[in-house]
């Protein structure tokens, strides 16, 4: 009775998180206009600038273009202010307009200079115009991504005495990736990770799991690291972003120093108080193998190392994806936006951090001096690409011995606990996790 009602609750509480998800991404989407839009100001004689917009209609070009041909319309009898009006004469609803877009914003309406002259992309042109040659370039670098993440748990799994071969943790890392994509919610894939991890090494079943724990806390660190480190220097447009980042990465640094030296844990009486917690025997065995990892400077220093890598391929792989939909913002503005918001987009208040990303990304793009809709547009992208780095692992499990591993993943997600049912199985490497020979 007590487990039905868990599992009511957990469905539950995924329903609440998906309305979550699509309540941010409608937010974040419906900052995007579907058609494109004339932005343009002038000057009304006394100093101060009108500015005025509507809906752009183009015939030649698109917004990338600097020479544009269109025409706007304007809503029943109105039309533009009389500034404008005195500036283009004859201007009304249907006008030939040849439009000029100039450096630093200035731009030319048939010939007629303007303070600033802009045209703002819909969703259509926007992905109607996006370079198709920057996507590989973009998924290459995710698919190392993604194999510098596999190589960072395969590192700290051996480094806890549970021997692994690379290529075992890899098929379970990208089948991860697979059951993150149909089962939203399911993090990254860590929840099943830590069970099958466990049941692979019942003898170091505690060691296994704290190798997935630990795996995301120094890809957290890691990122609050590059994160203060390319906002440091940055210039004045994420001067606010300086203080919080500071704060996130002092406080990881803390926790670490914390975490791992006698006398803040004596203090605090740290492992009185987890030993006191449900299960306090298995997590006081967690704690000691976690204890051991980070008080190791080789294991904490190469962990961080490959985690800085992993977040500044996937920095490049963001930058391809936005320059292919047409923002021209810098590699170092880029590396300041994608870290920051996967930072933040992992705070769980929606599956997978949907929507919560795209408004992160509008923001932080429109902060950067670029467009809030080819933020959200790169965010979307980014997704797409996540989806097909997914299915990558949807054909890895279908590899021989994939049906074992797709059981363990779906009793990890339904949330059996970790370390039953151990395998002493051991494949060719050595190691107790699901065999890749044929069952």
């Amino acid at each position: 009775m007590a487990e039905t009602s868990t599992s009511r609750g957990r469905l539950r509480m995924r329903w609440v998180g998906i309305a979550l998800a699509l309540s941010f991404l409608w937010y974040a989407l419906s900052q995007v206009p579907l058609g494109d839009q004339l932005l343009l100001t002038a000057d009304r004689g006394d100093g101060v600038p009108v500015t005025w917009s509507a809906p752009l209609s183009l015939e030649t070009g698109n917004w990338r273009n600097s020479e544009l041909k269109g025409s706007v319309e304007f809503p029943g009898d109105l039309g533009p202010p009389d500034e404008l009006r005195a500036l283009l004469p004859g201007l009304q609803s249907g006008s030939a307009l040849a439009i000029h877009l100039g450096p630093e914003g200035e731009g030319t309406i048939n010939s007629t200079a303007l303070v600033k002259v802009e045209v703002r992309p819909g969703l259509g042109s926007i992905l109607k115009s996006a370079d198709k040659s920057t996507l590989p370039m973009a998924l290459l670098a995710l698919i190392f991504a993604t194999l510098l993440v596999n190589t960072r748990w395969w590192f700290l799994l051996r480094a806890a005495g549970c021997s692994t071969g690379w290529l075992s943790t890899l098929r379970i890392t990208y089948t991860g990736l697979f059951f993150n994509v149909i089962l939203p919610g399911l993090s990254g894939g860590d929840l099943a990770r830590g069970y099958i991890a466990a049941r692979g090494h019942p003898e170091r079943r505690g060691a296994a799991v704290v190798t997935v724990l630990a795996d995301r806390v120094f890809g957290l660190w890691a990122m609050t690291l590059v994160a203060l480190a390319a906002v440091s220097t940055s210039g004045p447009r994420f001067e606010s972003l300086r203080l919080p980042v500071a704060a996130a990465a002092a406080g990881l640094t803390l926790g670490w120093v914390v975490y791992t030296l006698e006398g803040p844990r004596r203090w605090l009486r740290l492992e009185e108080r987890i030993s006191r917690l449900p299960k306090g025997s298995f997590l006081v065995d967690l704690d000691r193998v976690g204890r051991n990892l980070a008080q190791r400077p080789k294991v904490v220093i190469t962990a961080l190392c490959i985690s800085m890598a992993n977040h500044l391929t996937s920095a490049w792989a963001i930058f391809w994806l936005a320059q292919g939909l047409g923002e021209n913002l810098t590699f170092h503005q880029i590396l300041v936006i994608s870290t920051v918001a996967n930072t933040l987009s992992a705070i769980p208040l929606a599956p997978g951090g949907l929507g919560v990303g795209e408004i992160l990304f509008g923001g932080l793009f429109r902060m950067a001096g670029g467009s809030w809709a080819l933020g959200v547009g790169t965010s979307l992208a980014w997704r797409l690409e996540l989806l097909a780095v997914g299915l990558i692992g949807g054909l890895s499990s279908l590899l021989p011995g994939g049906r074992k591993l797709r059981q363990d993943f779906r009793a990890a997600a339904v949330g059996k606990q970790p370390g039953v049912d151990p395998l002493p199985a051991k494949d060719a490497r050595g190691s107790n996790l699901p065999k890749t020979s044929p069952e």
